[in-house]
């Protein structure tokens, strides 16, 4: 009997464009190939084959990856992931075959899939693949994996069970009282920390008050009735993504609350709802103080009251926080240095890239940033996360700050130009030159 080798492919896409290997090699014509290689034994699933590829082929590390195809070849079978780049560092690749010059050249391009059926593709059947859903798949794996696009924002539901206090038929709170919150675990985000109870997300299908009943009844065994909205907040995470929070509270409780979840909450507790305990999600803490404020100040034309919150450009330990309290394994920092109106990157003959270390256990920030740079005053410019060759969950962030010299192998880049960075780099050196430099879009 025949063995089949398993191998794994990337349809790798940075921005608009997937990257490519065009392959040159001796007495053959030029052909193309994606990322990728054979599973080999130490590799855990298919997904770690996929990234350590990457990393050897390209130093590349990327988002979420989504299984979008099955090639069968005589003798091998390919399963094929969509992702997108999230940096590539060709210093770092480390496959054999670029350690053997007499196998040719691999040459990274960057190609609209839609052109990718005039290519000499290997093989013709995954460039076909590629061409006939180069609509279709950047659409899917946004979907997939919450990228960026038309906003889709997650709708959080909070009711807040007030004890003590007098709700009133104007909808105020007379003689102060106390709000339950439960302590969250194994939820994989803010796990030891204070949440309103009960909270969880709007489905589809039904309403803002269906939601809190439901979950009331879910997480604390009660009945809930005559809900209300006394608040909305459009909040954003610090380097994270944005959700719009609706906080009710109810006229009437039917039952006692107990903790009916307990796999996801450690214990309730009720509190002043101006003296919460300290370890309390930054985002409950400011929805419990608008609610407390709402309830005890005349509301014009009944209307609910509405905030932002976490909207302010946020400092680097708010970063930090909040990369631990949404369970990342590691945390990277890279730097758009701008020297004299350019932004210095890392350069070698067929790609650009913004200098990058991971912050090490206990470091702050701020120390892992001038491991690249000599830099006193820095402005985040954005964030994005990414999964590491060795499978750990990771987020990247991204500061921008005015150099006086350039740090050593570094360059600029030319005036207005972003070069040959990826994608993704190019979004931070765009959001940092509206704030330092005002350098054009790419």
């Amino acid at each position: 009997m025949t063995s089949v080798r398993h191998g794994v492919r990337a349809i790798l896409f940075d921005g608009d464009d997937i990257v490519l290997f065009r392959r040159v090699r001796p007495e053959r014509e030029p052909y193309w190939v994606t990322p990728g290689g054979g599973v080999e034994p130490a590799d855990a699933t298919l997904e770690a084959a996929l990234r350590r590829e990457l990393d050897e082929e390209l130093g590349a590390t990327a988002g979420p990856a989504l299984h979008v195809f099955t090639l069968a070849e005589p003798g091998r079978l390919s399963s094929v992931f969509a992702c997108r780049l999230v940096s590539l560092d060709l210093s770092r690749r480390s496959g054999p075959e670029f350690l053997e010059p007499d196998i040719g050249l691999h040459q990274v391009r960057r190609v609209r899939p839609e052109e990718v059926r005039a290519l000499n593709m290997v093989p013709a059947e995954l460039g076909e693949f590629i061409a006939a859903n180069a609509a279709t798949l950047p659409a899917l794996l946004d979907a997939a994996t919450y990228a960026p696009g038309r906003y889709r924002p997650v709708v959080d539901v909070h009711l807040m069970l007030i004890d003590g206090g007098v709700l009133t038929d104007g909808g105020m709170l007379t003689d102060g009282g106390k709000v339950l919150l439960g302590r969250r675990r194994g939820t994989g985000y803010a796990d030891g920390e204070w949440q309103i109870m009960p909270s969880g997300h709007l489905e589809e299908g039904e309403s803002v008050v269906d939601a809190a009943v439901r979950e009331a009844r879910e997480e604390l065994g009660v009945e809930v009735d005559g809900c209300e909205v006394v608040h909305v907040m459009h909040h954003r995470n610090a380097g994270g993504t944005a959700r719009i929070g609706m906080f009710l509270v109810a006229r009437t409780i039917t039952g006692t609350p107990v903790n009916a979840e307990p796999h996801k909450c450690a214990e309730l507790g009720w509190f002043p709802l101006d003296r919460l305990p300290e370890r309390t999600v930054p985002y409950a803490r400011a929805g419990v103080e608008a609610v407390r404020r709402a309830l005890t100040v005349p509301l014009a034309c009944g209307s609910p009251v509405f905030s932002l919150h976490g909207w302010d450009v946020p400092g680097s330990a708010d970063l930090a926080a909040e990369a631990v309290r949404a369970g990342f394994e590691e945390v990277t920092v890279c730097l758009a240095g701008w020297l004299d109106g350019a932004v210095l990157v890392h350069s070698d003959d067929e790609t650009d890239r913004l200098p990058a270390t991971v912050v090490g256990p206990g470091e702050a920030v701020e120390a892992a940033l001038t491991r690249l740079a000599p830099v006193r005053e820095v402005t985040f410019a954005g964030a994005d996360d990414y999964v590491s060759p060795r499978g750990r969950t990771g987020r990247r962030l991204a500061f921008s700050a005015r150099l006086t010299e350039a740090p050593e192998g570094m360059v600029p880049l030319p005036a207005g130009s972003l070069g040959r960075l990826p994608y993704s780099e190019g979004v931070f050196v765009r959001a940092s030159s509206g704030l330092l430099c005002g350098l054009p879009g790419r």
